[in-house]
């Protein structure tokens, strides 16, 4: 018997997934000079530490004499919330607050490779909220979480200059 659909190949998350905070983007993509000069955070987050999310309002269409009030699409919220690791080096050094810059993600490609041009990334801008500390845990670290305001449009699929 054959199968109902073929199982689509899947990439592991573990090492191909890279973080950079850029404090500066001169055009309207990164280069691989701005790319390869940010400062690495990946392994600076918690498991835990990495949560973006979306929202989207919902705009009523409501008709007369309709017994369904219809739906379409509205606004959409993208918000950035981090969690770190306490340290002298790393995001803790960087995301302080009321710095501006960008959120560099590079998903699927081996974090030890440079960036290079026509890679795949996404941009947050942001503005680094307050830092807090996080209550210590038993057998744990010291982390710290902070929300980073998103200051202009997310965009997904941009590619290394």
């Amino acid at each position: 018997m054959a199968p109902i659909e073929v199982t689509p190949a899947s990439t592991s998350t573990e090492g191909n997934y890279r973080i950079k905070f850029v404090t500066t983007i001169a055009g309207a993509a990164a280069t691989v000079a701005e790319f390869n000069d940010g400062t690495d955070i990946t392994y600076s987050l918690t498991p835990d530490g990495w949560t973006p999310s979306q929202d989207q309002a919902v705009i009523t269409d409501d008709r007369l004499t309709l017994e369904q009030i219809l739906e379409r699409p509205g606004k959409k919220t993208k918000s950035l919330m981090v969690k770190y690791v306490d340290s002298a080096t790393g995001a803790a050094t960087v995301l302080i607050e009321g710095t501006a810059g960008f959120i560099l993600v590079r998903p699927i490609v081996p974090n030890e490779t440079v960036g290079v041009a026509a890679q795949e990334y996404v941009r947050w801008p942001v503005t680094c909220g307050e830092q807090m500390d996080d209550a210590p845990t038993t057998n744990g670290v010291f982390t710290k979480s902070q929300k980073l305001f998103v200051t202009g449009a997310v965009t997904r699929e941009a590619l290394i200059a």
